[in-house]
This record gives C-alpha cells, sequence and structure tokens, in this order.
C-alpha cells in the first residue's frame, strides 16, 4: 500500500470538514438544518475533528514522502480508517444524539474500533519514523 492514500483520505476529511461547515452555518439559519443536527455542539466537534485529522494525515503523508519511508500497510489503512471512523462517530451524535455510547452498545463497539485504528495507525507511524532515525536511516 502506497503512502499516497494518506493524502486521498486528507482529502476525503477536508471535504467532510469543508460540508460541516456550511452545516453549522445552517444550523443557525434553517429550521430544517437544524432538524437534520439536533446537537450543534457534536456537530462542531466533529468539524473540527475532522480538520485535525486532515492535518495529520498531510503531515504523515509529507513526512513519510520526505524521508523516503513506507510504513506497514497495516499502520497506512489504520490511520485512514481511525481518521474517518472517530469524527464519524461524532457526526452520529450531531445527528442521533440519544444514541446509546456504552461501550457493549453497537456504537460504543464501532468507536471503540475506530479508537484502536486510530491508535494502530498514528502510534505505528509515529514509531515507524523514529525507529528509522534511531536506525540512522535519515540524515
Amino acid at each position: 500500500m502506497s503512502v499516497n492514500v494518506l493524502a486521498v483520505a486528507g482529502s476525503v476529511c477536508m471535504t467532510l470538514a469543508l460540508l460541516l461547515a456550511w452545516c453549522l452555518a445552517g444550523v443557525r439559519t434553517s429550521s430544517f438544518v437544524k432538524r437534520c443536527f439536533p446537537n450543534t455542539q457534536y456537530l462542531l466537534k466533529s468539524h473540527l475533528d475532522f480538520l485535525m485529522m486532515t492535518g495529520l494525515l498531510f503531515i504523515f503523508f509529507l513526512m513519510f514522502r520526505e524521508l523516503g519511508l513506507t510504513p506497514p500497510a497495516l499502520v497506512l489503512a489504520a490511520m485512514s480508517a481511525g481518521s474517518i471512523g472517530n469524527p464519524a462517530g461524532l457526526l452520529a451524535l450531531a445527528i442521533t444524539p440519544h444514541m446509546s455510547q456504552r461501550p457493549v452498545s453497537k456504537f460504543g463497539l464501532l468507536m471503540l474500533v475506530s479508537f484502536t485504528l486510530t491508535t494502530i495507525g498514528y502510534g505505528g507511524g509515529a514509531w515507524y519514523v523514529a525507529a528509522a532515525v534511531l536506525r540512522g536511516a535519515i540524515d
């Protein structure tokens, strides 16, 4: 798997962040949009999380490219999936705020998987870079 997948995932996150920015403007001016997103705090959190994930994905993409590193496919896939899954969970709560968030609920289990993927992806990516530096593979 190529590190290019991170640029694609970053582009998806940025597109979703922009869409949610319009939704945030809409909840202030449209009763229809407000009905679609009854919990505007989670909508804002989702928007900000998509923006943060965009930045992280592009930073790791550029870092891997610049350093000539190709991390394992698991790291790249986990980073990409977790970066979309975490803010998507917040978006789900903006739409359905009374959804059960207990760890044993379907939503809770999906979020556990997403958090785990994010941890594997970003933790693995960071340690992949650190290991390359410690081996002397990077000047």
